[in-house]
């Protein structure tokens, strides 16, 4: 007879479970730490910072209305022709001060939220109708329309772009 046979009959219920289940416990950390790929990590040179090439926008307005926008979704506004601004509505993506402009949709009322975190002329209002700001400013009847708090000078999304472009590299 077998020895090993012989000592497996011998063990309880419970500790055969117990062993089983701790025999896939370590197949399953050694299989795991075998085909985990190695963390590589890269430091990005100041030079290719985003938001030394791109004009960045912030965009305030009714949660009802607003609609998100995706990573990919805040360049595409805006065609190549205007020059590359990033327009986003995520509270997360930088701090409101970094922004060059904050484009405040809906009630004049927001413009005091915004106001205690945004340099005046950096405050901008943004004029379009509900079905234009669905689609993320594409396929619009009638193109937004931006008016600045300070100067109340009236831009299109490509002038403010333009514009802020400019100002940049004053």
């Amino acid at each position: 007879m077998v020895p090993g046979a012989m000592c497996w009959k011998q063990v309880s219920k419970l500790q055969k479970a117990l062993f089983i289940i701790l025999f896939y416990m370590i197949l399953y950390l050694v299989i795991s730490y075998a085909l985990t790929p190695e963390a590589k990590i890269t430091f990005i040179n100041d030079e290719f910072r985003i938001g030394d090439k791109y004009v960045m926008m912030f965009l305030v307005g009714s949660t009802s209305s607003t609609p998100v926008f995706g990573d990919g979704d805040g360049a595409r506004v805006f065609p190549t022709r205007c020059g590359k601004c990033f327009i986003t509505d995520n509270k997360g993506f930088l701090p409101m001060s970094e922004y060059d402009a904050v484009l405040v949709h809906g009630e004049r009322s927001l413009l005091t939220q915004t106001s205690a975190f945004m340099d005046p002329g950096k405050r901008y209002l943004i004029e379009s109708n509900k079905r234009c700001l669905r689609r993320k400013f594409r396929e619009c009847v009638r193109p937004p329309r931006v008016t600045s708090f300070t100067t109340r000078e009236r831009f299109d999304l490509c002038g403010l772009c333009r514009t802020l472009h400019q100002k940049r590299r004053e």
